[in-house]
């Protein structure tokens, strides 16, 4: 894989890392506008919801790459700490932590607000996932030749001692997933569904993907737990609550809660 848009173009090297990422981000946001009705939002609040969003994703993917990964730091600079790495569940907190301030700043119903953006945040995902194949970064373990690929380029992230090698293409088997998940909920969306089911079917369908998918990646996700990647037991944390929540709204829930 090329980790660039186009060599030395204007002096400088863009990475389709960053393309695809504000990729996903536009069209998460696009998204959004789309079906802005399913909330009853304006479009000025929307965007104004969107920008935080965005912004405490960016924040929190950033800070949890750097605490999982501090050791690897001891010796580098604060900025050279922030050129690289992320991850997702970082993401996914920094925004819901912005998101609860969001819905109390607009008065906002909070499991109809999180439905609404479950599937724009998957969509960006399955995008932005793209970006890590094309960088080299979340890379697989070796694999069959017949289901690997190879990464040949040196300024790829994959190591040297990999290059040449077939290995998981882990990240577009995420990324393929995760839209398929995006197809799921907006079918959902598209129906009546009690207040929640949307949020619950999406963190519950990526934690599942997610712990499977870590057992083909080999690059350093931080400290294992009994053999488990952070991300996994996350994940397994993640599924446990959203099984239990759906057990009881099961039970809970009558038919005119509908929405």
């Amino acid at each position: 894989m090329y980790p660039y848009l186009l060599p030395d173009f204007l002096g400088k090297l863009i990475p389709l890392y960053g393309i695809m990422t504000a990729l996903g981000y536009l069209s998460a946001i696009l998204y959004c506008l789309k079906y802005k009705q399913r909330l009853n939002i304006s479009k000025e609040a929307l965007l104004d919801i969107l920008f935080y969003l965005i912004l405490g994703a960016l924040l929190g993917g950033k800070l949890l790459f750097i605490f999982l990964n501090w050791d690897s730091f001891e010796t580098s600079s604060l900025i050279e700490k922030l050129r690289y790495g992320f991850v997702f569940y970082g993401g996914l907190l920094g925004a819901c932590a912005v998101g609860f301030w969001s819905i109390k700043k607009y008065k906002l119903p909070f499991f109809k607000t999180a439905d609404f953006f479950a599937p724009a945040l998957a969509l960006g995902h399955a995008i932005g996932r793209i970006g890590c194949f094309l960088a080299g970064c979340c890379y697989g373990k070796v694999a069959p030749e017949s289901l690997g690929v190879h990464y040949t380029n040196p300024d790829s992230l994959v190591p040297l001692h990999l290059h040449d090698i077939p290995l998981y293409p882990v990240q577009l088997i995420e990324a393929v997933s995760v839209f398929i998940l995006f197809l799921i909920l907006n079918r959902i969306s598209n129906k009546k569904h009690l207040a929640g089911t949307i949020t619950a079917v999406y963190v519950l369908g990526y934690a599942v993907i997610r712990f499977f998918t870590e057992f083909m990646r080999a690059d350093d996700r931080g400290a294992f737990i009994l053999g488990f990647s952070p991300s996994q037991i996350i994940a397994l944390l993640l599924a446990t609550a959203i099984t239990i929540f759906l057990i009881k709204r099961n039970y809970a829930e009558k038919p005119n809660n509908n929405i």
